[in-house]
């Protein structure tokens, strides 16, 4: 299932455009909403969404600031402009900035999804960087609770992983540590009360420190990587066990996160690894799995079992039962009846 944010500023545009990815059957995930450039920037670096649908004109900065800022940021990103008639000499400055495709609106359906899988063939481009990206974002969710000498060393894994990455070319690794280079001079100011205990003098300059970094980087890595999926493994189990619990009730990946203090970056990937599925397949099956034992009871009506089991509509209920089944939920409760 491919991410996807939607950035527009009229709430009735914006779920209009996340409805029509919705319908599609389960191909698209729509991971996030913004209202603003600015907003969606921020969002970005939070949930690395594959595409990004933006509207041009939106308040406090625009589409086309957006997707200027994410191509000079070489941000992994597919974008996608949504623009009126009247603005498209205003959005064909897009075009300079790497813009996959443009929608006119109103926008319909089929363009749409003629626009996302055009975008989708260009996705497996942007995977294995992605990936990094998302590593990266990891580390600086966790910067407040880190103390000095676990920052560094944990900043060191990183790096050396980028620099011994095989499926990345050498551009891209320059991209990825480019991306530090301004949380460097932060990290030095803020940190240099705790240089004394890595042996640091607070007087390096930023080049020294990192190759500090280099040096801590192969006798941590290994002890990381073994300790850390553990942990994390941990964590994924405790919320397949929640979900086994709680299934019936409204839930979201932020739901989760806040209540195992992971971020969202975080979650997404590391719940992908270790079950296979992304958190909404999984809570989608996980449901599917109980409505099918209620259906074979055959005493209430589908919309209760819907309920039941956490649908909040009934068409969806319908659509991922199917999508995930082959057949509707009366289909199969006549098959089995028979």
């Amino acid at each position: 299932m491919y991410q996807i944010m939607v950035v527009e500023d009229e709430q009735w545009i914006r779920s209009a455009v996340v409805k029509m990815v919705e319908q599609q059957e389960g191909a698209y995930e729509v991971v996030a909403e913004a209202g603003n450039g600015t907003e969606a920037l921020e969002m970005i670096h939070q949930v690395w969404p594959a595409i990004v649908i933006t509207d041009i004109r939106m308040p406090v900065q625009d589409g086309l600031w957006l997707v200027k800022e994410i191509a000079e940021r070489q941000l992994p990103v597919i974008t996608i402009i949504v623009t009126g008639h009247n603005e498209f000499e205003y959005a064909r400055q897009a075009l300079r900035y790497q813009v996959n495709d443009f929608l006119l609106k109103p926008v319909l359906e089929e363009e749409l999804v003629a626009a996302l899988e055009k975008a989708k063939a260009r996705i497996p481009q942007f995977h294995h960087l992605r990936q990094y990206f998302l590593m990266i974002q990891q580390l600086f969710d966790k910067l407040t609770d880190f103390e000095t000498s676990e920052l560094f060393k944990e900043q060191a894994r990183i790096t050396s992983s980028i620099l011994l990455a095989e499926d990345l070319q050498e551009s891209e690794k320059s991209l990825l540590l480019r991306t530090f280079s301004s949380k460097y001079n932060e990290l030095i100011q803020n940190t240099q009360p705790g240089f004394k205990r890595l042996g640091l003098s607070p007087g390096l300059r930023p080049e020294e420190i990192e190759a500090h970094f280099l040096q801590l980087s192969e006798a941590w890595l290994h002890s990381y990587h073994a300790m850390n999926n553990v942990e994390m493994r941990q964590i994924v189990r405790k919320v397949c066990d929640y979900l086994q619990s709680h299934y019936r009730e409204e839930l979201s990946v932020s739901d989760i996160t806040q209540r195992f203090h992971i971020s969202v970056s975080q979650f997404s990937l590391l719940f992908k690894k270790y079950t296979g599925q992304s958190f909404i397949n999984y809570l989608n099956a996980l449901r599917i799995q109980h409505a099918k034992q209620l259906l074979v009871d055959g005493e209430r009506k589908v919309y209760e079992v819907a309920e039941l089991v956490g649908f909040q509509s009934l068409p969806h209920f319908n659509r991922v039962f199917k999508q995930l089944t082959g057949q509707s939920p009366n289909e199969y409760r006549k098959r089995l009846s028979v």
